[in-house]
Parts: C-alpha cells; structure tokens; sequence
C-alpha cells in the first residue's frame, strides 16, 4: 500500500510502468472520492473547475496560489491516489514561485503543472494569451526544478507551453520550449493545442520525443473541445501510441455534475416530488444513494461506542 508521503513516487511509478495513465479533473474531495472508488489510478484538480466551482468566474487568473493549495490539498487529503494540480503560471516569477512549489509539496500533493503564461494568465483555450520571452520561461523552469530538489526530488513538476494558442504561436516555438523545459529538469510535458483536429500534436511529440524519449508527455483531452463532434474522434489508446503517457479530460466532473445538477433541477421545479423518485431510482444500487455510508458513519459510530460514556451513548440512542 502507498502512503501519502510517496504518492509523487506513486505517480512516478505509474508513469514508468503503465502504457499511459488517464483520469479527469474534479474540484471537490468527493469528485476525488469517487474517482477513487471505481478504480482509478490518478485524480487531477483542474484549475478552471476550480474557478467556475468556487468563484463562479472564468479561468482567467482570478484565483490565487493559496486558493489552490487549499483546494488540492483537501482533495489529497481524501484519497490514497497521487493529485496533480493545476498551479496556473506558477504565482510569481522564478524567484516567488518557489513558494508555490513549496506549498504544494506541504499541502500533499503529488505533482503539479505550471505553465509559461504572462500574468494575468488565462485558460490555454480562450483567447487573449500572451506567453513569456523564451529565455525567461526557460529560467523560471529550471528555478521551480531546483526549489523541487531541494523540498522534495518526487515531486513530480509538469511544464506546459501555451505559446500555439498566442498570436503567431509557431510549432517549432513549441518544441523549442519543450525540450528547454526538460533540459531545466521538467519531469513531464505539456503542450496546448488550438483544438480536437490539431495534427501538430503528433509533431510535437515526435520531435519532442526525438530529443528527450525518457520524459513523459501529457495530453489534455479538454472539456472545451467536442471531441465527439471532431474529424478524427481520437481515442485514448492512439493519443498514447503517439507518446502522451498522461491523458486528461481537464473539465470532466464539473461537466458530468452541472448537467446532473440542471436536470434534476429543471425536473424538480416542473415535477416536483416525482424528480426526486425518479433520482432515487437512479440511484439504486450505486454507493452514492446512501451518503452516510459513502462517507464512512459506521466508522464514527464505532469510535462514540469505543469512547463515548455508556451514559451519555444511552442519552443518545
């Protein structure tokens, strides 16, 4: 069994042992609980979740790095499985974002991912980003890996570059910064595509891979995409035949949870009592009809019998 202290080695352990590893983004413990719960390996905090779960804002830099930290690190605190967080541009320079992978590491976090965004950044699939200069996202890079080394060497730290989603944003610019990043100590890497048919993924990683074949590459599988609706409608097993050990479907609880949410919702204010029963009947056989048990009362209730006075559990029960 893997304990909290080594999920990051955890995490290394499967991205050298498995073909590839997926998993989707969540924003709440349950989300993570329930990831856990049918087998998954990995839970991933999406920062986007995050904004729209807890602000009700779009991804464009309005939340903060103690923010986050809170939130991923109540998530790892209510699973077993290795969190990788969403850490936006990192919440500094290279010199203040050292703190960043400091708090991550504290707060029991497996890995996070930063990417090389100016501030204010913004989600890597809306418009309006602007990345900074090569030489400068290369050395913040290399300064958060030394920070790693020195707090915790597990620590897994992903690099990502949004720069094909700015302005005049060039493939080679891509691969350039990729294997910059994994010369400055980067453990996995990340490019952003402009869409689900973006065919210079196979590029990158073929490139990338050509310079750097030991270090992973990771693929989001985003939720702003409609990947049903796409040309290529690509599967998990090909995206890993190109390279990309770690897949996300950045956005995919949120999504799952907001369109359960406005049905049952829709149906409760036109059907009243019936949406409920209809919801029950869902429910059956799944672990989430009982929420006592999902959330483990038998557990507590043996701690009141072990340690509350008989008087007091009579008073009770």
């Amino acid at each position: 069994m893997w304990t909290d202290v080594d999920s990051s080695r955890q995490l290394r352990h499967l991205l050298k042992t498995e073909d590839y590893v997926w998993t989707t983004g969540v924003y709440t413990p349950i989300q993570a609980k329930l990831l856990e719960m049918v087998g998954f390996k990995v839970a991933y905090v999406s920062g986007y979740s995050c904004s729209i779960g807890y602000l009700t804002r779009p991804d464009i830099g309005f939340l903060t790095m103690t923010e986050m930290v809170e939130f991923a690190g109540r998530v790892a605190r209510a699973v077993g499985i290795p969190v990788i967080s969403d850490a936006d541009d990192g919440y500094g320079n290279a010199v203040t974002a050292t703190r960043t992978v400091e708090e991550f590491v504290r707060a029991g976090v497996a890995a996070i991912h930063v990417e090389d965004q100016r501030f204010p950044k913004r989600c890597g699939h809306l418009a309006g980003k602007t990345v900074l200069p090569f030489q400068e996202a290369v050395l913040k890079v290399k300064s958060l890996c030394k920070r790693r080394d020195e707090v915790d060497p597990d620590f897994v730290l992903i690099a990502r570059t949004d720069v094909l989603g700015t302005k005049g944003g060039t493939l080679e610019e891509a691969v350039r910064r990729a294997v910059a990043f994994a010369d400055a100590g980067a453990d996995v890497l990340w490019a952003e595509f402009t869409g689900p048919d973006d065919e210079r993924a196979w590029a990158f990683s073929e490139r990338v891979r050509a310079e750097h074949p030991d270090v992973p590459l990771m693929f989001n599988y985003s939720s702003s995409f409609r990947w049903s609706k796409s040309r290529s409608r690509l599967r998990f097993k090909e995206i890993a035949s190109r390279g990309y050990k770690l897949i996300i479907v950045s956005m995919g609880a949120l999504h799952a949870e907001m369109t359960s949410v406005y049905r049952f919702a829709r149906a409760l204010l036109e059907r009243q009592e019936e949406a409920q029963w209809e919801l029950e009947q869902m429910e059956e056989g799944l672990p989430t009809a009982d929420h006592h048990s999902l959330v483990g009362i038998e557990r507590y209730r043996a701690i009141e019998r072990e340690f509350l006075p008989e008087d007091v559990l009579r008073e009770m029960y």
